[in-house]
């Protein structure tokens, strides 16, 4: 029987489940909003909410930048492979598995003391589709407007891309709603590892952003979109405070990430 992997609640959580989580925070902060507009004015209403959640949440003025270091970790390692997708790591050890059975996430954690979590969301459609379809948050169906309409890798670097510095509050004011909007789930979605920077990067089959610089934080997320634009998450972290993940251990998950038939999955999580 394979031993159970102790994960908190913040490392087992992915942005797309914390994001989702907290929906009736959005609640709030939109009818905050929508008085502080009808109180003070459509401008100054929406320059104080962005303000407002800039200095409660500095990571939010983060945006992703180009990965300039595409070096990858030629060592012997471990070949992976879950839900149809498969991926190496650069290390040998044993290591444990956990998986949940009403959902698309394992857990796997090394003997050496890395963690990784995998996660395929069950919602492809994107993640500001996924949440304006939630019955309680129907108004952001007219806020995110043809946001909407653009694929999952869209909506995600439009979430990301969204800084107090891009929003207007003297432009258009549903641009402007918009923004404040995104800045807001923003703050919410991502966790510390945004505070130390956020990147995109761009190979022949996938593209995609990784939010945390492994020189500066413990954690990193990678966020995989595929060449057909399926979305699945790599969370990365230790149980070893000393143990960090480098630039080259990153990428050798990522160029090596691609989809495979049902039949090469592994099939012993459960045993």
């Amino acid at each position: 029987m394979r031993a159970l992997i102790r994960i908190t609640a913040w490392e087992r959580v992915s942005p797309w489940r914390r994001l989702l989580g907290a929906m009736l925070r959005v609640g709030l902060l939109i009818a905050v909003l929508i008085l502080l507009v009808n109180l003070l004015g459509p401008p100054i209403g929406l320059f104080i909410m962005t303000r407002m959640e800039a200095r409660k949440v500095p990571a939010v003025r983060i945006a992703p930048v180009t990965l300039a270091d595409y070096s990858v970790y030629n060592s012997p390692g471990t070949t992976l492979s879950y839900y149809g997708y498969e991926f190496d790591v650069p290390w040998t050890t044993g290591f444990k598995e956990k998986a949940l059975s009403n959902a698309a996430w394992v857990a796997i954690q090394f003997e050496s003391g890395q963690r990784l979590t995998f996660i395929v969301p069950e919602n492809q459609s994107g993640l500001l589709t996924e949440t304006a379809e939630d019955q309680k948050m129907g108004n952001l169906r007219l806020i995110f407007g043809d946001l909407m309409n653009r694929s999952a890798y869209d909506q995600y670097a439009a979430l990301l891309n969204t800084t107090p510095e891009t929003i207007r509050v003297f432009g258009s004011r549903a641009e402007a709603v918009r923004g404040v909007t995104l800045l807001t789930m923003k703050a919410i979605a991502f966790g510390p590892g945004l505070e130390s920077g956020a990147f995109s990067f761009e190979l022949p089959d996938k593209r995609g952003f990784q939010i945390g610089d492994p020189r500066k934080s413990k954690r990193v997320d990678l966020e995989i979109f595929d060449s057909v634009g399926h979305h699945v998450e790599i969370l990365c972290g230790s149980t070893n405070g000393d143990i960090r993940f480098s630039q080259s251990e990153l990428n050798r998950i990522l160029t090596s990430f691609h989809s495979t038939t049902a039949s090469s999955q592994r099939v012993a999580l459960n045993e």
